[in-house]
């Protein structure tokens, strides 16, 4: 069978004219009983019709301009959505990177609160020496500042770790 109709239409200028692929076409002539014809009214008419009795027209009919149209507006919201999911993402960073401290400033303010603690831990093992032990306080300042020296060689070690 010739491709050219009395329409003088070609299978490629049908596919065109309905929006469909050529490939569709030929499976619907070989599968549903499609026109052998070119001529578009009576494809229209064919496609309205399997549209009808089959419920589904995506396959093998173009959108409506309606649908079409839904359809672009529902891309164009997805599009937004994405678009607003990122901005916020990235207000949360900024938010986030400015409640940082520059790491010099958080050094200074724990250097300013650890020197006086450092200064009252090593002036602790003389203070507290002669109640924990009223008998004999030198044994006793010693057993403190050997713990504190204990306890800070613990830190330098965990400091060294990381």
């Amino acid at each position: 069978m010739s491709k050219a109709k009395s329409t003088g239409y070609k299978v490629s200028d049908l596919a065109k004219a309905l929006k469909i692929t050529t490939k569709s076409i030929y499976y619907l002539r070989a599968n549903h009983g499609a026109p052998l014809s070119t001529d578009p009214a009576e494809w229209e008419r064919f496609l309205e019709r399997r549209a009808m009795e089959t419920g589904y027209s995506r396959s093998t009919r173009p959108e409506s301009k309606i649908n079409h149209k839904l359809r672009l507006q529902l891309l164009r919201a997805q599009v937004g959505k994405e678009e607003a999911n990122r901005k916020l993402r990235e207000l949360e960073l900024e938010r986030q990177t400015e409640n940082l401290v520059p790491i010099a400033e958080a050094k200074e303010v724990i250097r300013k609160v650890l020197e006086p603690l450092r200064s009252l831990l090593d002036a602790l093992p003389k203070a507290a020496a002669l109640q924990a032990n009223p008998n004999d306080p030198i044994l006793a300042e010693e057993a403190i500042r050997d713990g504190l020296r204990r306890v800070f060689q613990m830190m330098q070690e965990h400091l060294e770790k990381e």
